[in-house]
């Protein structure tokens, strides 16, 4: 007679209609169990660690963690669950009498485990049933659909029939007498803190384990019970060991390190390495998990000197892969671009490593896209795609992005791991055995900096390794991400001395803090000077003036309005052809063309008659990461690091004095000088200082006590010197010091300090939601870790007004919608007509317009399923002059007029 617990399915979605209706599940538990084991075995060190913690030998680890994943879908023996699919089959249970299915599966399991099993199960199999650690085990396996099982609900009797519970009982003795027939063994040494840190990783492989043990392609459904457990166990196996390996999930041989006097093999273009990049090349590293924190000028080679630390952690066995995170989906583009060039060598030959961009309109980088391949695609050097290789299954949603061998993104995908996200210990899973390499450190407000320390803790914490680069960090930012490491060692917090060496490199690992002073290349030392003007119609001349010399200009505006307004002006004094806008408010198609023509027209190959007389207006999205140089510089003033930054794009690329890139290294243009745009110096100003010069600038920097100190510190030193010696005025370091030090607001006049001071509050603010967010992974994977958990709340990974995606339409000949930016992926097309916006300032269609389009709109919602009902499309009807416009209202119920065009993006103006 058999059992009781084959009439119970576990899977009733068939792909194939010729194939069995459903998936028996003791068999889908086999599935899951199958690929747990695979995974595992390719993780042979990490699996050792962990079972150290514990007191036992890594067999015995694995085949507890193998069991426990069989058990994962007790909950689906439930007759609420079985209900839900309606048959004849005198084969399954019947369950149309049972109440309503309202508790999830994964819950309905862990506490089918709690409140009965774990009672009823032999000591010989279960050896003191209430231990925390089977506790532990059984909430990670159930809550493997993305967050912790509900503990609490409706009373056993009411979820399962007591036939319900005997199948269960009878199904879990079987797995035990297949998978762990000797029964669990008690942890002899177990830390609790340990098994609560395991729990996170764990919890990821499972989400993993039971993805991959649900494809049809490699388990097919089958309804009829096996001749034996034993021989469906192993068929289940080699199913596995091939999901994996198709999901591009198998280990790829990482490449020996060559060594120092042979970077190129790595790099080929570094035949000069930088003094950091030599640093990187020849440091001692530590046996374990560590981090560098890398503080060089701009252009003085950071990205490499990551990769080559990266390179040599992953030859020493410290990494199998590395996830490089930036500020901004811009600059994750064209780090891809930069990574991927040379990614491979990473690896041994024949290896077939896997890169992915993660991002949230990553689809949209022609490079990623070309990437793509099929699984089952033949891997040969000589692929016109071989130097970026991506595998579908992986590209397939940022939550499976961070599981590639190597990953390029924003630091917004890495921060997740540390939030209430669904699915975050799969990107905890992702990055445990990655170099995680963060660009920009010093970008980042107090919310993300605070998020940042509490991933720098949790990667520390897995055994993982850190990369930071900057071109400086305030001593008091770096104390903080420092400490965060070490706690995450179980170390104290850092106790660091200030250092004024720069450029710096600091070494933080188990016994070891230390800092080595280090030179750079002499390429990149130089002093810019600073000239400060407070006239706007003086500062256009200067920029007509510059053009007409045929020098190219960039202005780079803290406002996207003033962007907008400097364009403007200047249309009438700069040649037809050569004035270019730059900044966020366009449509992702179009930001991206001119992205592209940016780099075209400015990057390292722009060509000198491309460059002569080109005049470039542009917003932030200018200052970071983006490769692009120009003759001359102005600013508005801003934050001290940011114009540092900006003037990094200031003859960036070595050049002829004609523009041409210099065939011997050296630069011959006239000495570089960064204009300085903002009020006059005060030494008592009023408290709108800076607000009577930037109307709107005032909002993004609002700190107008420590813009007065950069200003000052500006006037003081004349220049920008990179980067300087100790105490030497304009100095990189001292600059910075000198404006967040811990004594630099005491020289603020007085009227500017109540700025400074309510910035200080919402720092703090930011940083106590920031820990509010957080997960408390001290609790382990549990619904008590986050207050967040049980709710659709998406917690974010940065504080910002609300926003909204906005898609751009035109109308056709016939009256349907179309998507503004043209491309043969109808998909595609409406993602590249999109762009965000504060929801307060675009809400709604007017009424007139909604009601005009409304069978247009209703249509295109119909068609396009991944619309959202808070998604606006925005119909837009041509006007004069390349101009679109479309009428809609603000939140408030204001109406607004919308306008569009290539030259000036999206602008939007009170109607009323």
């Amino acid at each position: 007679m058999r059992a009781r617990y084959w009439q119970y399915w576990g899977k009733a979605k068939p792909a194939n209609a010729n194939g069995a209706a459903w998936h028996l599940l003791p068999l889908h538990a086999l599935d899951v169990a199958a690929v747990m084991q695979c995974l595992l075995a390719q993780e042979p060190d990490w699996l050792s660690g962990q079972a150290r913690q514990l007191g036992w030998q890594p067999d015995n680890l694995r085949q507890h963690l193998v069991l426990f994943a069989a058990l994962h879908d007790l909950g689906k023996f439930s007759c609420t669950f079985q209900r839900l699919f309606a048959h004849d089959s005198p084969d399954l249970v019947t369950c149309t009498n049972a109440p309503a299915y309202r508790l999830r599966h994964d819950s309905l399991g862990y506490r089918l485990w709690c409140d009965d099993l774990a009672g009823k199960l032999p000591e010989s199999l279960l050896p003191q049933s209430g231990h925390a650690l089977w506790d532990e085990w059984m909430r990670v396996v159930c809550g493997h659909h993305g967050e912790p099982p509900q503990e609490d609900g409706p009373h056993l009797d009411t979820l399962f029939f007591a036939e319900d519970k005997i199948a269960a009982l009878a199904f879990c003795e079987a797995m035990f007498a297949l998978l762990l027939p000797q029964g669990l063994q008690v942890p002899a040494g177990k830390a609790p803190a340990a098994s609560k840190t395991f729990s996170w990783p764990f919890t990821g492989l499972m989400m993993l384990a039971d993805w991959l043990g649900s494809s049809q392609d490699f388990f097919p459904y089958c309804a009829t019970p096996p001749d034996s457990l034993q021989a469906y166990w192993e068929r289940a196996q080699a199913q596995a060991r091939r999901a994996v390996a198709a999901a591009g999930l198998a280990p790829a041989a990482v490449a020996a390190y060559a060594g120092a006097g042979r970077l190129t093999d790595f790099i080929p273009y570094l035949n000069h390495p930088t003094p950091l990049q030599r640093f990187a090349a020849n440091v001692a590293l530590a046996d374990g998990p560590q981090l560098f924190l890398l503080e060089d000028v701009t252009g003085a080679g950071k990205t490499e000197a990551a990769l080559i630390l990266a390179h040599r952690l992953m030859a020493a066995g410290l990494a199998g892969g590395l996830y490089f995170a930036l500020p901004t989906m811009a600059t994750s583009n064209q780090m891809y671009r930069r990574v991927g060039a040379c990614y491979r060598r990473l690896y041994a030959p024949g290896a077939t490593p896997s890169i992915v961009l993660a991002h949230s309109a990553r689809r949209l980088v022609g490079e990623f896209a070309q990437s793509l391949h099929q699984p089952d695609r033949a891997y040969a050097a000589t692929d016109a795609t071989a130097s970026m290789r991506c595998n579908t299954w992986l590209a397939d949603g940022n939550k499976k992005a961070l599981l590639a061998n190597v990953g390029v993104g924003s630091i917004d995908q890495a921060l997740l791991a540390v939030l209430p996200a669904r699915h975050q210990s799969l990107r905890i899973t992702g990055l445990r055995q990655k170099v995680l390499i963060v660009d920009e450190v010093h970008a980042y407000d107090p919310y993300v900096l605070r998020l940042l320390c509490a991933l720098l803790r949790t990667h520390a914490a897995q055994g993982g390794n850190v990369i930071l680069l900057s071109a400086t960090v305030p001593h008091a930012v770096k104390q903080q991400l420092l400490s965060a490491y070490r706690q995450g060692l179980g170390l104290s917090a850092a106790k660091l001395e200030p250092v004024i060496d720069y450029p710096l490199v600091t070494h933080c690992a188990a016994g070891l803090l230390q800092s080595f002073p280090c030179e750079t290349r002499d390429e990149v030392k130089r002093t810019v000077a600073v000239r400060h003007l407070h006239d706007e119609s003086q500062l256009i001349r200067l920029i007509a003036e510059q053009a007409a010399a045929g020098r190219s200009v960039c202005w780079i505006r803290n406002t996207v309005d003033d962007a907008r307004q400097a364009f403007a002006l200047l249309q009438k004094e700069v040649a037809a052809g050569k004035l270019h806008l730059f900044h966020s408010r366009y449509a992702m198609g179009d930001r991206l063309d001119i992205e592209t023509r940016v780099l075209d027209m400015l990057g390292k190959q722009g060509a000198a008659e491309d460059r002569q007389g080109l005049v470039l207006i542009g917003s932030q999205v200018l200052e970071q990461s983006l490769d692009f140089d120009v003759d001359v510089m102005i600013s508005d003033l801003a934050p001290i690091d940011l114009l540092i930054q900006r003037a990094g794009r200031l003859q960036r690329h070595a050049r002829e004095a004609n523009g041409e890139m210099s065939k011997d290294g050296k630069e011959y243009r006239l000495p570089p000088v960064l204009y300085v745009y903002g009020p006059p110096p005060e030494a008592e100003p009023d408290a709108n200082w800076y607000g009577s010069v930037f109307r709107k600038g005032k909002h993004v920097y609002p700190d107008s006590a420590h813009l007065w100190l950069t200003q000052q510190v500006l006037l003081q030193a004349g220049a920008i010197v990179s980067p300087g010696a100790p105490g030497q005025a304009g100095a990189v370091r001292q600059l910075v010091e000198a404006v967040y030090g811990d004594e630099a607001l005491a020289l603020a006049p007085k009227n500017l300090l109540s700025a400074a001071e309510k910035v200080e509050g919402e720092a703090m603010g930011k940083v106590s939601m920031a820990n509010y967010n957080t997960l408390q992974f001290g609790k382990g994977y549990c619904q008590d870790s986050s207050k967040f958990w049980d709710e659709d709340a998406n917690i974010p990974t940065r504080l910002a007004d609300e926003t909204r995606t906005v898609y751009l339409a035109i109308v056709d000949e016939a009256g349907a919608l179309q998507p503004w930016f043209q491309d043969a992926d109808p998909h595609l097309q409406w993602a590249m007509s999109a762009l965000r916006v504060r929801s307060q300032q675009l809400h709604t269609l007017s009424g007139g317009l909604a009601t005009h389009h409304a069978v247009a709109l209703q249509t295109l919602h119909g068609e396009h399923a991944w619309l959202y009902e808070q998604d606006l499309v925005l119909p837009l009807r041509s006007m004069s002059d390349g101009i679109w416009t479309a009428d809609a209202c603000r939140a408030d119920g204001q109406p607004v007029r919308v306008r569009y065009s290539l030259a000036a993006g999206l602008e939007m103006e009170s109607a009323g």
